[in-house]
């Protein structure tokens, strides 16, 4: 018994090539729309006036809402970070090293100011 090739019309051919443009139009129209608002919002990010320093902050956190480099916070805090690098909070800082939240506080906003008056000159 010889093999049959299955066929496909003309006119469903057509059909497929429309579903498959249209699926290709919608697909580029996504990533326009949702790449156009991921810019938007790291642009957002990036021109964000600073916070001001909180104790349920981690000190990553800090270092990135108040646009300094990781080591002007980490020079202050002087805590072994460990396993918990990501996870520790300064509130948590500040009760392992038995001073209160708020002298951590200024302390850091106080590295945070100094380094930025030292970028300016």
């Amino acid at each position: 018994m010889p093999k049959r090739k299955h066929k496909i019309s003309e006119h469903h051919k057509r059909q497929l090539r429309l579903i498959l443009r249209g699926l290709v139009i919608v697909a580029v129209a996504g990533i326009l729309i949702f790449g156009v608002r991921a810019a938007n919002s790291s642009r957002a990010w990036v021109n964000a006036p600073p916070e001001d320093i909180a104790g349920w902050m981690t000190p990553r956190y800090v270092a990135m809402s108040q646009h300094v480099p990781p080591h002007v916070v980490e020079d202050v805090i002087a805590y072994d970070r460990g396993d918990q690098r990501h996870k520790i909070t300064l509130e948590d800082i500040a009760l392992a090293q038995d001073i209160d939240i708020a002298t951590l506080i200024a302390r850091l906003e106080t590295a945070v100011t100094a380094f930025k008056d030292s970028q300016r000159d």
